[in-house]
Order: structure tokens, then sequence, then C-alpha cells
């Protein structure tokens, strides 16, 4: 799952869900959300039209039980 770099630069707070649930990123505040389900653009153009930006920081690490599993 990937991790987004959220700026909410709203007058309110959004929710972006994530595995499990969601996080809130307040008015004017920017966090790193780890473990969100991957946006399509379309999504990603929502937010902005909403004065959310959100780009992609990186894909999350498989646990160290993935990649035993994985290997074998």
């Amino acid at each position: 799952m990937p991790t987004y770099k959220v700026e909410n630069n709203s007058p309110r707070a959004k929710a972006i869900k994530v595995y499990g649930g969601s996080e809130i990123v307040k008015a004017g505040q920017s966090a790193s959300v780890e473990n969100a389900q991957e946006f399509s653009n379309e999504q990603i153009e929502h937010f902005a039209a909403l004065g959310v930006v959100i780009t992609l920081a990186g894909k999350a690490k498989p646990d160290k039980t993935e990649s035993k599993l994985i290997k074998g």
C-alpha cells in the first residue's frame, strides 16, 4: 500500500481512507499518510478542487513476515 503526502489547504479537515479505517488531516496542516488506498487520478483531482494536494511519497515496505512467505 502506498504512502502519500497530504497537504490540506482547505478550510475543513479531510478524512483519508487507510487500511483499517481513516486518518484525519486537519485544515491548514500536512501529514504523511501510510497504508492508504491507491488514489485514482480522478480522486486526486477531486481533492485538488477542494484545496487538498496529494502526492505519492512511496510504496510501503512489506513487513518481515510477508517477505519470508515470498522467499519460501
